[in-house]
């Protein structure tokens, strides 16, 4: 809903220009997932300042409709970060909701966009060559002798 109000339009403009980024940004379903895009159980909670049961029952409520919140995978929910900041704005979640209760989710929501990083490559000692010296540091890592 927009209004006159001058700090209304600029927090519409600011949530309009993130979801521009996030188009633009787009690539798969990983890509989506290591931005951050999904959040546990817990997080959202933190996200929501409600109980991870609250995050749950809304997960359960939503499954079976064409907007679900979340996913089961692994007995475990995850948790789509922009269907909850637009169902915290609505005041599905509990009785809080407008741009204000969004906004300052958004903000909770920032220290989880990296927590899905990849695992750094296993690093292997260094082997001896077939010759009885030692192979370079990072022929280990490639499986390769010299």
């Amino acid at each position: 809903m927009m209004t006159d109000d001058p700090t209304s339009l600029a927090a519409d403009l600011d949530r309009l220009a993130d979801r521009v980024r996030q188009l633009d940004s787009e690539g798969d379903v990983v890509d989506l997932i290591l931005g951050g895009a999904l959040l546990s159980l817990d997080q959202s909670a933190d996200v929501a300042e409600c109980s991870d049961e609250k995050i749950r029952k809304a997960c359960e409520l939503s499954a079976g409709t064409k907007r679900p919140l979340a996913v089961r995978f692994a007995g475990r929910w995850l948790i789509g970060k922009a269907r909850l900041l637009d169902d915290l704005e609505q005041g599905k979640i509990d009785r809080r909701r407008g741009p204000h209760v969004r906004q300052r989710a958004e903000e909770r929501a920032r220290k989880y966009e990296g927590w899905a990083r990849p695992q750094e490559l296993l690093k292997s000692p260094a082997r001896a060559a077939p010759d009885g010296s030692e192979a370079p540091s990072n022929a280990a890592q490639l499986g390769v002798l010299s």
